[in-house]
């Protein structure tokens, strides 16, 4: 179902009523003119004693999923924001440097930064984004071969080593969530059991067959959307509900007001 993380909400909803409400019901509907009121009344006991216990498993197995898809979410989004502090850190160690390195530095972070909200994050939406051989290099081309002029360059060069590897590092997270999906065994039982949980529903009849396609395609109906919301949270990039890039555009301001103060070390007076 993948495809309808490109429809709005309205689109996805109706999605959910037709296919799994529209879906569940007309399966009722077959089972009803195949089998009699009476035959499936009889088997009420052992169908309800079958169904609680296949609902209450399927109700767990999609509990644990959901709870680990937002766990996935959640780290995706933390990492977003360690990716967008380091990039910070490392434009305002840069400005204690001499030049050319300083604008040189300061340029590279703010291009790499720019290109992750400008280029990178639009096409991660849209799962268009191709690994290519851009990401941190340049960065880390500059501070590896930038000789330390002192004991003070050498300080604020090691501290840019850290933030280079905090840079590679969720960046490597980044596009591994990007890629990476729930194992495809995870969403084939998501969807048999839904399948076979709507199924066993049949078992139970009413003699108001109208008040049990209600119920049944409530049931489904909820169903769906739980399986949508799974589904939202485990692409946390692609869909309605995605990380923003709100940390890499706080990140950007803060560099751009980091100019209008000098916060490199102000050379000593000269004695008179």
């Amino acid at each position: 179902m993948d495809f309808l993380l490109d429809w709005g909400i309205p689109a996805q909803l109706a999605f959910i009523a037709v296919v799994f409400g529209g879906g569940s019901v007309l399966g009722l509907y077959v089972v009803r003119r195949l089998v009699p009121v009476d035959r499936l009344q009889e088997n009420h006991e052992v169908a309800g004693v079958t169904f609680g216990v296949v609902g209450a498993f399927y109700g767990l197995v999609l509990g644990f999923v959901i709870v680990a898809a937002w766990e996935r979410f959640n780290q995706a989004n933390a990492n977003a924001h360690d990716e967008a502090t380091a990039l910070e850190s490392l434009y305002k160690l840069g400005a204690g440097l001499a030049e050319p390195m300083r604008s040189q530095l300061d340029s590279a972070v703010l291009e790499y930064t720019h290109r992750v909200v400008d280029e990178e994050w639009p096409q991660m939406a849209t799962m268009r984004y191709q690994m290519g051989k851009q990401g941190a290099h340049n960065l880390w081309s500059m501070v590896v071969s930038y000789h330390a002029a002192d004991s003070h360059e050498e300080m604020l060069l090691d501290k840019a080593l850290e933030q280079l590897s905090q840079i590679s590092q969720t960046r490597s997270q980044r596009l591994l969530f990007y890629h990476d999906d729930l194992p495809s065994m995870v969403w084939l039982i998501i969807y048999l059991g839904c399948i076979i949980t709507i199924g066993f529903s049949y078992f139970f009849s009413s003699h108001d067959f109208r008040a049990q396609v209600v119920m049944c395609a409530f049931f489904s109906i909820w169903l769906g959307i739980t399986i949508l919301a799974i589904l939202e949270l485990a692409h946390p990039y692609h869909g309605m509900m995605t990380i923003p890039d709100d940390p890499y555009r706080y990140a950007i301001s803060r560099m751009e007001e980091a100019t209008n103060y000098k916060m490199s070390v102000a050379p000593a007076p000269k004695a008179p």
